[in-house]
């Protein structure tokens, strides 16, 4: 047999395994046929001698038994009691059996005796020593026997239970190793594993299985690479350590040395006991590294939009054609956003188009597409975003038509264009051959009715006209249609005598006089630079002055007004008078500005001007001028002033502007 392959057993023997876990399992295995208690010491690497338990395996006429080295020390000798058959015995074993026993029944060889003497003549101190040792002796029945850990129990009644109990021997003193029940006959099968899994990656296999029951102390993994016989995979035995998320299950990676990629492997693994004793291999389990090659990446470009001549959208995706024979198909996703992306078709394994007739124009859109796996979708891997704009003018509405309600209300409607606009522009002009730039908007943003009622104010009389534009679902506004025409009927009667315009700063003032009565109101027009006529008030009939501050110069604005009687009827409009309002700027001042000695340093104080939107206070030490601050009401304190300091306030425009300045010396 060959166990120790030298007499030096080195620390790296069993590098993969955590020492404090893995000693703590095994001993549990160890013991898990005694009735006695095991628990891993905090801080130790392994449990008291005495508590590391006996295990007990039934045999035809007879039983196994086996236990740990108590201590890492050879004792002078184990004393085994039996009681049970109607009878109790007591015997005697040497710590270590002789030498040339051990030799004859082929359980080592003389230098790995030898070694074995000497090493465990004194307690082994260096933990991972004592690991490697451990592990061996557990792995090794030869070892067991030699150190009389593993004992063979004959001549015994089957059927018939029997306890024993067994107590190291050293100097002197007795050390209770453990104790086992034990009733002889057919032993029962080691357990193997169950629930075989494997996760291949491109250079390693992590292979999982379901912990198996009883005295399993450790596994055997098997690995052939395709087809060829199965390899028995190292370290072996595996002593497997515990994952607190998983306390079932055995994880071992097949990483020792790089597995080749795109390759398929088969695994079996065999649970193994105790006394040496192998269960029957799990079926056998293929992985193929080629799974865990990364994916062509499939990636989606600008999609195509077109729209068919009854407005309805087309999106079609494109994307490179992948190939790879675990990609089953692609699965196209659609949203608002990318998380709230669903499927909503299919594509064929190997294809690179699709084509979405689901969407409405405008709408933003974020596409995603995956691959169809054996095991299920992948979700979005590629995403791209599309918003389907018809770049087409829309076609305007048909049948406008005007209807005055009163002098003063008009009511226009129309039929509703083609398509899905989101609304209508409607804008006016001066005549039917009012060019398009020239046209004014009369509703500043589309609205989704076909009707709207206005309110003229404009002066009898006056002739003007009104189209309407179509607004795409896209924003895309169309060519203005054909023109309605209106004239704002003439009432009659007698109209005001504009006297004339006055300028002021920044305004106009408008005066009329009456030839006849006082009328129950009067409209006031004024036609702006730009040509178009508004009206700016309506006002008690004895009125006879407007002030206009809607105005700036130096542009010139005209006016006329009309009179309403008590009915809303309006008058002609009168004679037109024009002006151009003055530009007289006010320079914000400081004014009684003052300096006084307060609690917290140098009170400033002055008058507001209402000219004025803030103040910069400065102060002057020596030579040196300094910005203290900007404030906006009229009082500023400065708590590092002394006497002597020049002080300086400069009124501020909204705009910056500065206005006249004061200073004042605090004394």
């Amino acid at each position: 047999m060959k166990t120790l392959s030298h007499p030096e057993l080195r620390r790296d023997a069993v590098p993969s395994l955590k020492t404090r876990h893995l000693l703590a399992a095994s001993l549990l295995l160890l013991g898990a046929a005694s009735a006695q208690t095991v628990t891993e010491p905090k801080g130790g690497l392994a449990p008291d001698p005495a508590k590391t338990g006996v295990a007990a395996l039934p045999q035809p006429g007879g039983a196994l038994l086996r236990w740990t080295l108590p201590g890492n020390q050879l004792p002078d000798a184990y004393r085994l009691t039996r009681e049970g058959g109607g009878g109790k015995v007591s015997r005697d074993l040497p710590g270590i059996a002789p030498k040339a026993d051990a030799i004859k029944n082929e359980w080592v060889t003389a230098q790995q005796y030898d070694f074995l003497k000497a090493k465990f003549a004194a307690p082994v101190s260096d933990p991972f020593e004592k690991l490697a040792l451990q592990l061996q002796t557990l792995a090794s029945p030869g070892i067991a026997r030699t150190l009389n850990l593993l004992i063979t129990e004959t001549g015994l009644k089957d059927g018939t239970p029997y306890s024993y109990r067994v107590v190291a021997l050293r100097g002197g003193k007795e050390t209770l190793v453990g104790t086992a029940t034990v009733t002889p006959g057919a032993p029962p099968a080691v357990t193997p594993p169950g629930k075989l899994s494997a996760t291949p990656e491109r250079t390693r296999v992590t292979v999982a299985w379901q912990r198996s029951g009883g005295q399993v102390m450790a596994y055997r993994v098997y690995r052939a690479e395709n087809g060829a016989a199965p390899q028995l995979l190292q370290p072996s035995p595996y002593f497997p350590t515990k994952d607190p998320a998983q306390p079932d299950r055995v994880t071992f990676k097949d990483d020792a040395l790089p597995l080749k990629p795109k390759t398929k492997y088969s695994y079996q693994v065999a649970a193994l006991d105790l006394f040496g004793r192998e269960s029957a291999r799990t079926a056998v389990l293929v992985a193929d590294t080629g799974d865990a090659e990364p994916f062509p990446r499939a990636s989606l470009v600008e999609p195509i939009i077109t729209f068919s001549a009854d407005g309805r959208v087309s999106v079609k995706l494109n994307w490179n054609a992948v190939k790879d024979a675990r990609i089953l198909g692609l699965t196209v996703y659609r949203g608002d956003t990318p998380d709230t992306l669903k499927p909503i078709g299919e594509a064929a394994a190997g294809s690179s188009t699709y084509t979405d007739t689901t969407t409405e124009e405008a709408k933003s859109y974020v596409y995603g597409l995956g691959y169809k796996l054996a095991a299920g979708v992948t979700g979005p891997l590629s995403i791209r975003g599309a918003q389907p704009l018809n770049p087409a003018l829309p076609a305007p509405p048909s049948g406008l038509s005007a209807k005055l309600e009163d002098a003063n209300t008009l009511t226009l409607s129309w039929k509703p264009a083609a398509g899905r606009p989101i609304g209508y522009l409607v804008v006016r002009g001066a005549a039917a051959d009012t060019p398009s730039e020239q046209l004014v908007s009369v509703t500043p943003r589309p609205i989704s009715a076909t009707t709207l009622k206005l309110r003229l104010d404009a002066s009898p009389g006056t002739g003007m006209t009104f189209r309407v534009i179509t607004v795409s679902a896209s924003g895309v506004s169309g060519k203005p249609g054909e023109p309605v025409t209106v004239i704002t009927p003439r009432i009659g009667g007698d109209a005001p005598t504009l006297v004339g315009v006055e300028a002021q700063n920044s305004a106009l003032k408008v005066s009329w006089t009456y030839s006849d009565a006082v009328p129950a109101q009067v409209e006031v027009f004024r036609q702006n630079p730009k040509g178009d006529l508004v009206l700016v008030a309506r006002l008690p009939g004895a009125t006879k002055t407007f002030t206009d501050r809607n105005v700036a110069a130096p542009f010139a604005y005209a006016y006329l007004v009309a009179a309403l009687d008590a009915k809303g009827k309006r008058s002609d409009p009168s004679n037109v008078a024009g002006g151009v309002p003055l530009n007289i700027a006010a320079t914000p001042q400081v004014q009684a500005l003052t300096v006084s000695a307060g609690s917290g340093g140098a009170v400033l104080s002055w008058k507001a001007d209402k000219g004025a939107a803030s103040y910069a206070v400065y102060r002057t030490r020596g030579n040196r001028q300094e910005r203290l601050s900007v404030v906006t009401s009229p009082k500023y304190t400065d708590v590092q002033a002394k006497t002597g300091d020049l002080y300086r306030v400069v009124p501020l425009e909204g705009s910056g502007i500065e206005g006249q300045e004061a200073s004042i010396t605090f004394k």
